[in-house]
């Protein structure tokens, strides 16, 4: 170690030019920094489910899509179809649309269909429009997709072809761009101006990596600012914040331009990864610059205090390091790949950022002027310019402006002598307590959640859910065997049976299939009114009713069946209502498809968005069992392999578990749901707070062997690491607490939560971690 650090010291300008030359390739990297949270990168590439989906869409077209919706009292009005028609059309246009379905679109078919000039030639005392608003409110496949009940509000539903991130953000924003302008070209009263609402799959996915990218870049400034006031308080040194921030700074920029230049994508997990490399090089930072100010009393030049410290804390930063890359790296274990990435980076962090900093800190310390502020007298010369001789007060004037911590420190030690076993007895009971908070924390991914109730992507979402359709697609697809197809009347009525089933589903709000395609064809060839239960009786029938059908439904009747009638799909429009609630719903088809449907001809397949969320919410239960179950087994083997004691590692089992317990006892008993975002929470706590641990229990160890008194070592302990452990946790948590303020939920629940840990962890460590040593008497 000495030499390593006499090296980096001698070539100290060079080393920091090549880390200044990498930090801004590297920070330029940074700039092309992307996002994306679409629903399949939450999903492993051999994820069976998923490559169904894929071939789902590679048979039937993408199923993701938008949707614009206005309400209006004159909506059947030859200005109003035009306004829709213009919308429609001008989406048409947009770069990603597939296809677009408004009412103007249904207007203009129906005014050229001869069923529809009959209905006006027989009603000659009615207007055409009066006529067609009849005719389209009485049709049920138009009711709750494009037209509401009452006839008020409408939908312009656009297919969107599958696109990346940043298609999808730029799609979006052309979308709103021209809803913009139609607001402003709609008129200033009230009456006419129409006020847009936009929501759907596509829409929801921009918004997602919009909001995350936001927050991200919004409060990370204010978590530099909250840390630079903990350090200020702390070192109470202009250079030695400097020192500490400089650092972070580089590891931050290290750590992101990486990850660009290895294809990474910024996503509700991954956006993690910045304020917790910020945290653990923070931590770093302030053990190695606070002791180095310690050691600067005693040194008579920058050198010798900058080794000092590397002698003195070297090994616990680097075991700490060993620690907090094991917490990470057993994310790796996650079939999540957002976790899985995040957990193998932040690994990876923990090392660069152990490398940067015992070789930026020291450099950057030692350009700090050396001042020897004491008096000497009757010193012998050290041959370096210096003499030094340590008086009685020498020591004293030394610590003079430490004295209130050490004093409460000094206090703080002898509390926890005195009261050891309640101060024990209190940790476990809380422990206990929050495992029955544990015991209620529920497993839920919900998408909307993530929004503010009063955001706009909220309010557009709940505004066409309340008054048209739900807006998360389902598809069932039913496929043919033995070489039959789906023209035949038994297997429509299997659709037709299962579609009947489904409206008898609170949350579905449609369905769609080519069997309400033969029924509105029978309605036009007999000029009859809608017969849902309408089924022809012979495959020529059918067949010739689903030429008509193709005739006026054009391309989407196209997209609901195959072209050799192989296969058929219902698509169904479901309200959002939570995970839990879909899986049930889900279950409850498959139910019904067992025990009611032909399962011999037919065989059944869910799939879409819906279906996918589930598999995530099973992957988030197995992941947070894995990935924490590992991270433990392996924190304490790497605590009793340093500590080279194993009664040592399960001693601090107490103080590491105890934190996380009453952070997952807190979720449970104020009702936060663990989902993608919270999954980490465990594994990075445990990372994290084990570090404070390592450096106590190895400053005890080292005091302990001073005297063999366990009491006089624990009141050491805490005045000799207790000070920067105290500051440590505190600049985490006061860091990570500014993103509490962020109206991104996922990034709210992670900020205040890992903050809470901190809180937790330094209570522990303080306070259970000298008491466990106490009482156990662990020896060395």
């Amino acid at each position: 170690m000495e030499n390593y650090i006499r090296t980096i010291l001698k070539y100290r300008k060079v080393i920091l030019a090549c880390i200044a030359v990498i930090t801004l390739f590297l920070g330029y990297s940074a700039k092309n920094m992307r996002t994306d949270n679409s629903i399949e990168i939450w999903l492993s590439k051999n994820d069976a489910d998923l490559d169904y989906y894929k071939k789902f869409l590679n048979t039937f077209g993408d199923e993701e899509f938008l949707v614009i919706a206005f309400s209006s009292v004159t909506l059947f009005t030859g200005d109003r179809i035009k306004e829709i028609n213009t919308i429609a059309e001008r989406l048409k246009k947009l770069n990603g649309i597939v296809q677009v379905i408004s009412l103007a679109d249904v207007f203009k078919d129906t005014i050229t269909s001869s069923l529809f000039k009959a209905k006006i030639k027989a009603q000659n005392d009615r207007s055409y429009m009066n006529i067609f608003k009849q005719h389209i409110l009485t049709d049920p496949m138009y009711q709750n997709t494009i037209i509401s009940k009452n006839g008020k509000t409408t939908a312009i539903i656009a297919t969107v072809k599958s696109p990346g991130p940043e298609s999808r953000r730029q799609l979006i924003s052309e979308v709103r761009t021209l809803l913009h302008e139609m607001t402003d070209r709609s008129g200033g009263t009230k009456d006419r101006k129409s006020h847009y609402h936009l929501a759907g799959p596509s829409v929801v996915n921009a918004e997602l990596d919009r909001m995350s990218k936001q927050d991200m870049a919004r409060f990370t400034p204010f978590m530099f600012l909250m840390s630079i006031i903990v350090l200020g308080c702390l070192l109470r040194k202009v250079s030695g914040v400097f020192v500490s921030l400089l650092t972070v700074g580089v590891c931050i920029l290290w750590v992101t331009g990486c990850f660009v230049l290895l294809g990474q994508t910024m996503n509700m997990i991954s956006n993690m990864l910045l304020p917790l490399t910020f945290i653990i090089s923070l931590s770093t930072s302030i053990h190695l610059v606070s002791h180095y100010y310690h050691e600067r009393n005693f040194s008579i030049s920058n050198e010798d205090a900058v080794y000092n410290t590397i002698q003195h804390i070297g090994i616990p930063i680097f075991m700490t390091s060993i620690t907090t890359v094991i917490g990470f790296i057993s994310l790796a274990t996650s079939s999540i790949p957002p976790v899985f990435i995040t957990g193998l980076f932040m690994a990876g962090c923990a090392a660069l950022t152990f490398v940067i900093s015992l070789t930026c800190i020291p450099i950057l310390l030692s350009f700090i002027p050396h001042q020897i502020s004491v008096s000497i007298t009757n010193a012998p010369d050290t041959g370096k310019g210096h003499t030094v001789s340590l008086t009685e007060n020498w020591f004293a004037e030394g610590l003079d402006k430490e004295y209130y911590f050490h004093a409460m420190l000094s206090w703080l030690g002898g509390f926890i002598v005195k009261h050891k076993t309640l101060i024990l007895l209190c940790g476990l009971t809380a422990g206990t307590v929050s495992v029955l908070g544990i015991s209620r924390i529920r497993i839920e991914s919900d998408i909307m959640a993530s929004f503010p109730k009063n955001s706009q992507i909220a309010r557009d979402n709940n505004y066409i859910e309340r008054h048209l359709m739900g807006l998360l697609p389902v598809e069932i697809v039913a496929k043919t065997t033995d070489g039959v197809t789906l023209l035949q009347p038994d297997i429509l009525n299997n659709l037709a049976c299962l579609q009947r089933y489904l409206y008898s589903i609170p949350e579905v709000t449609s369905s769609l299939s080519m069997v309400n395609y033969i029924q509105k064809a029978h309605q036009r060839a007999t000029s009859n009114k809608p017969q849902h239960s309408f089924i022809p009786n012979t495959e020529k029938e059918i067949a010739n009713y689903m030429k008509l059908a193709s005739f006026y439904g054009g391309k989407q009747v196209h997209c609901l069946h195959t072209e050799g009638y192989t296969d058929a799909r219902i698509s169904v429009r479901m309200k959002q209502v939570g995970s839990n609630r879909y899986q049930t719903i889900i279950q409850s088809i498959k139910e019904h498809i067992s025990q009611h449907l032909n399962t011999t001809a037919l065989s059944w397949h869910i799939t879409g968005i819906i279906p996918l969320l589930i598999n995530v919410q099973d992957n988030i239960l197995r992941s947070e069992i894995q990935s924490f179950s590992l991270a433990f087994l392996l924190t304490f083997i790497s605590t009793v392999v340093v500590l080279k004691s194993v009664r040592i590692g399960l001693i601090s089992i107490i103080p590491n578990v105890l934190p996380i317990t009453i952070t997952l006892g807190l979720m449970g008993f104020t009702g936060m749901k663990l989902d993608a975002a919270t999954i980490m929470i465990a594994s990075i706590a445990l990372g994290i707070s084990v570090d404070n641990t390592i450096h106590i229990f190895y400053r005890f160890k080292k005091e302990f062997s001073r005297d063999a008194d366990y009491s006089k070592a624990v009141c050491r302990t805490l005045q000799g690491a207790g000070k920067t452990a105290l500051f440590t946790s505190l600049s985490a948590a006061f860091g990570f607490m500014v993103f509490s303020f962020s109206g991104f939920k996922p990034i709210q629940y992670f900020g205040m939560l890992t903050s809470v840990t901190m809180v937790n962890a330094i209570v522990s460590d303080l306070f259970i971690s000298p008491s466990c040593l106490m009482l156990f008497k662990p020896r060395f």
